[in-house]
């Protein structure tokens, strides 16, 4: 692991020690879980997460071979 050092307001370090004394374990696993909790859940949305909206808005068959291909070498 690496270390990295902050600066915070000491309302936010009795949080910290507060809340690792609470919980029983130490500041850095603390700020590890809440950086994992904010941070690492961020997930990059599916295709379907992002064209939901569309979907439903073609009419036409379902099945894509069942069209006529009018105009395309077959009339």
């Amino acid at each position: 692991m690496e270390t990295v050092t902050l600066k915070m307001e000491r309302k936010h370090i009795s949080l910290l020690k507060e809340q690792a004394k609470a919980l029983g374990r130490s500041q850095a696993a603390v700020v590890r879980d809440l950086i994992d909790q904010h941070l690492g859940s961020k997930k990059r949305p599916s295709l379907y997460d992002l064209t939901k909206d569309l979907c439903g808005s073609v009419r036409g068959s379902k099945d894509l071979s069942t069209r006529p291909l009018t105009g395309y070498g077959r009339d």
